[in-house]
């Protein structure tokens, strides 16, 4: 059986003010999306059986995330504008399909960017890394 397993090249990293018109993060190089942390408060009382601790389901919290790029004067440039901007930034990944599939997956959040430069030696790409805030939920939708 042929494996359905998928490299990353052929993604795209993308980015929008308004959710509806995405423009390419330039010169990126990684997929990332949000990893949803559940938090569990303690809600142990007197009452509790056995005198085991009890939990409850809290807040979700999607963390943040590094978007790994190569540094580009316009790259950086997009980046300050939506460091800048009053309200979320809208990011969409899509991955390139599966063997079994004509659309690729595809996730979209929204977050808060910080672009960095990444240290590197005399010889070495500059590469930028843009470090998202996640807020609210994700979406993950199949592709077809």
């Amino acid at each position: 059986m042929a494996s359905k397993q998928i490299i990353s090249y052929g993604a795209t990293v993308e980015r929008s003010t308004d959710g509806v018109t995405y423009t390419p993060i330039p010169e990126c190089k990684g997929v990332a999306v949000p990893e949803v942390e559940q938090e569990y408060p303690e809600v142990t009382s007197f009452d509790s059986p056995n005198g085991f601790r009890e939990y409850i389901k809290g807040l979700k919290d999607g963390g943040e995330i590094e978007v790994p790029c190569g540094y580009t004067a316009a790259g950086f440039e997009q980046q300050l504008a939506d460091q800048a901007a009053a309200d979320a930034i809208y990011y969409r990944a899509t991955l390139k399909p599966a063997p079994d599939q004509s659309t690729g997956d595809s996730f979209t959040y929204r977050g808060f960017p910080t672009p960095r430069l990444a240290p590197g030696g005399v010889g070495d790409p500059i590469e930028m890394t843009v470090m998202i805030r996640v807020t609210g939920d994700f979406t993950w939708t199949r592709g077809s």
